[in-house]
């Protein structure tokens, strides 16, 4: 016996999942066993269906335990899934790889009075005042030949950034662009001294209030100890592509088995129960698609099922005019992807809203 849909570590959503009753989520679960068996599942008589069993049942908590009891056998099996009431049609702005900003502001402290004069950031205040966008930056520490790090930008801009802390989040991505996979065989030390290097920087020119419990890891490859490290520096939730490489094997997938990664592409949300993670699936990389291609993009996926949270990303350095991948038309792919979700019902959202809901 065991169950087909959901299974351990989904995460539901109203409407996509059921439907909303009285603040509770209606589900079908479906549990596969023998024919002609008694199963309940959370006390609900199961119906048959050519050795499937079918059970509509409430779920009422943003963590809820699923029991299906073989009343003949004996035998019982238990699942944990999540209802994020919240998500439902919501979309967040994620950028990676941030560095070069920090430097330009750094470079221009005796002129810029305020961030928001460097010209990257201004794309994303701009953003944020028309549309209500939510963005989350993971940081870089240093550039890629070390000319700068963080423990050189300014804190003259803190009252500033803690102003905008309601929109404007920063949390550590790894130390540096290169090596690619800086952490696939990193150790759980190398990690978690990396991350309070940044973290310390960030509280020191920005404050408390610009931090997150959520982060995106550079490369997303990292083994179970070094992704462990990433938990334990208070990122219980981190995001991924969930992807194969030519041979078939998981790829920006962290630590998650071909299983695993095949289940959890099919999600917004996945948790790894045994590890307390919570995992987000990356929706658009918006430099991988042409401009023209974003609203086309934007509709296939929202025609998936298991898509009605969009996690919208973008990289810091197709930006600028001296990288080798320029995109001239960087901030008109962001402006078209974020109108596409305003136009199509999508409301802007931090992620830890949805994901961290109190409840009583």
């Amino acid at each position: 016996m065991y169950f087909l849909s959901p299974i351990d570590g989904d995460v539901l959503m109203s409407v996509e999942d059921g439907f909303v009753k009285d603040e509770k989520l209606i589900t079908t679960v479906q549990i596969r066993s023998q024919e002609n068996q008694r199963i309940l599942i959370n006390d609900v008589l199961a119906k048959e269906q050519d050795g499937n069993y079918l059970a509509e049942i409430s779920l009422s908590k943003r963590k809820n335990l699923i029991t299906a009891k073989n009343l003949d056998s004996g035998e019982s099996i238990e699942i944990i899934v999540y209802w994020f009431k919240n998500a439902y049609k919501t979309y967040r702005l994620g950028v990676d790889d941030v560095i070069w900003c920090f430097e330009n502001v750094y470079k221009n402290q005796d002129v810029y009075s305020s961030i928001f004069e460097d010209p990257f950031l201004n794309i994303f205040k701009r953003l944020h005042d028309k549309f209500g966008t939510f963005v989350h930056m993971h940081l870089f520490y240093q550039n890629e030949d070390g000319s700068f790090n963080l423990s050189m930008f300014p804190d003259k801009y803190k009252n500033e950034f803690k102003a905008n802390s309601d929109w404007l989040k920063f949390t550590f991505h790894s130390k540096s662009e290169f090596p690619d996979s800086p952490y696939k065989n990193a150790t759980y030390e190398q990690v978690f001294s990396e991350g309070k290097q940044v973290e310390k920087e960030i509280l020191r020119f920005a404050g408390k209030e610009v931090l997150s419990k959520i982060t995106s890891q550079h490369w997303a490859d990292s083994n179970l100890k070094a992704t462990r490290a990433f938990r334990d520096l208070g990122f219980p939730c981190i995001d991924a592509y969930f992807i194969f490489d030519d041979n078939g094997e998981p790829m920006v997938s962290y630590y998650l088995d071909k299983e695993q990664v095949k289940h959890a592409q099919s999600r917004d949300f996945w948790v790894d129960n045994s590890e307390d993670i919570i995992f987000i699936k990356d929706d658009i990389i918006i430099n991988e698609v042409p401009l023209d291609k974003i609203d086309s993009f934007m509709e296939g996926l929202s025609a998936k099922k298991g898509n009605c949270f969009h996690y919208l990303l973008i990289h810091e350095q197709y930006f600028y005019k001296d990288y080798f991948n320029y995109e001239s038309d960087y901030e008109d792919r962001i402006i078209k992807t974020v109108e596409w979700c305003h136009k199509n019902g999508y409301k802007p959202s931090t992620i830890s809203s949805i994901v961290f809901e109190k409840e009583d």
